[in-house]
């Protein structure tokens, strides 16, 4: 994003007619409280539009039913179903000579013999690979933040070189400015005379018809 913004202040085809190092007219007192009001009074009398590119609504988890019926569930403030525990007891059937029961408890008992021992399989492989693996895990870590601070700095330079080179311009160009703003202003004093002038003259035109008028009579 920052890239994005330091290469779209150096593009030609943008118009940026802000001088924040020339114009200081901001600095003068009680100058920003009537910018701000006149910005403000600007804002009423315009209509509210959306903006906003983005959706008003998004449909989460349309690819996944169980995390949607989940989300469902949260909007609706519903209690979340308590985990069912009873299959991980092993417990025979109420009913000593209920052979179909004792078979299922046969099979839960393996089943939880079964998960037992792949947890027990997996501290192991824990014990003996858990310390080297979040070892390089963190070295991975470390490496990426190391180039994120890497490219932070030099993005930040390049700010600051940008910012330098705009002070620069802009206080060169400062001196070219106010002299081409008093030229504009005596240009404007001059027509302005001109045109009292002119306006004089059109009256002392008229008033020598009259007079001439009047000594032909």
């Amino acid at each position: 994003m920052a890239t994005h913004a330091i290469e779209g202040a150096s593009r030609p085809d943008v118009d940026i007619d802000a001088l924040p190092y020339v114009d200081r007219e901001l600095d003068e007192e009680n100058m920003k409280v009537t910018v701000e009001r006149l910005i403000e009074q600007e804002m009423r009398r315009m209509k509210r539009t959306e903006r906003s590119e983005l959706p008003l609504s998004v449909n989460l988890f349309e690819q996944d039913p169980m995390l949607k019926q989940e989300l469902e569930r949260v909007q609706k403030k519903e209690a979340l179903e308590a985990l069912d525990t009873e299959r991980y007891e092993l417990k025979g059937p109420s009913d000593e000579n209920d052979v179909e029961g004792w078979k299922a408890a046969v099979n839960n008992t393996k089943s939880q013999l079964e998960s037992q021992a792949g947890s027990m399989f997996n501290l192991e492989l824990l014990q003996k690979y858990g310390a080297n693996a979040w070892r390089v895990h963190n070295y991975q870590l470390e490496t990426d933040l190391a180039n994120i601070k890497k490219n932070t700095e030099y993005l930040r330079n390049q700010i600051l070189e940008i910012n330098r080179e705009r002070k620069n311009d802009q206080t060169q160009a400062a001196a070219t400015l106010a002299s081409l703003e008093n030229q504009w202003s005596d240009l404007i004093t001059q027509n302005l005379q001109v045109d009292i002038a002119c306006a004089a003259l059109e009256n002392e035109v008229e008033e020598l018809k009259r007079y001439k008028q009047s000594v032909h009579q």
